[in-house]
């Protein structure tokens, strides 16, 4: 064999062995995509699987908390006065017994709103006939205890049913060891004249 293919001999084995891997790849790219294709169907299927099971497991969760709610719910305070009347004494002295558990628990009082009829409360919703609900908005400033405090006194030694639809906190930039404290609290009475059908939640 001459020196010419003597050089040959390499240059054709790595030919060779470049188009078998070309070949191979060939070959084998269609069934590599297809298996991708299928892990990733399998994947997204059981990601989906999880959510589901994710969320019927809220569902069941929400229904639980929901039926532990509606047994223990508080008495709705009962109003005397008169239907159309539309002011803080269709509430009794809920309003001023707040102020007083918030004072007494350390919280300073910086402004108070209130909405006679708040459009998404769910109770006073379903049942403006028969009810009344006020929903006051208190901007408190005080520590993190003193928030804890108060909110385990309206739980535990508030006579009447109240909903807390919002709460927030933020840092009080003067003394970060106080906070402060966005709290929206709804009242409910009922009205002196109740519809005959009795609705759920008097229930």
């Amino acid at each position: 064999m001459n020196k010419k293919n003597k050089q040959l001999v390499p240059i054709c084995f790595a030919l060779a062995i470049l188009l078998f891997f070309i070949i191979s790849f060939i070959a084998i790219k269609p069934k590599y995509e297809e298996f991708n294709e299928m892990q990733i169907r399998a994947n997204k299927n059981n990601n989906e699987r999880e959510t589901l099971e994710a969320k019927i497991k809220k569902i069941d969760a929400e229904k639980e908390a929901e039926n532990i709610k509606l047994k223990s719910l508080k008495p709705i305070y009962e109003s005397n006065l008169e239907p159309a009347t539309e002011n803080l004494g269709i509430f009794g002295n809920m309003f001023e017994e707040i102020i007083r558990k918030a004072q007494k628990n350390g919280l300073m009082i910086r402004s108070i709103e209130y909405d006679m009829r708040p459009a998404t409360d769910p109770i006073y919703v379903e049942n403006s006939e028969a009810y009344n609900a006020c929903e006051l908005k208190f901007f408190f400033v005080g520590t993190y205890a003193q928030l804890q405090t108060f909110l385990s006194d309206m739980n535990n030694n508030f006579n009447y049913l109240t909903y807390i639809s919002k709460l927030s906190i933020t840092a009080f930039t003067a003394n970060t060891d106080y906070l402060l404290i966005n709290i929206s609290i709804t009242l409910y009475s009922k009205k002196a004249e109740i519809p005959q059908q009795k609705r759920k939640i008097n229930k």
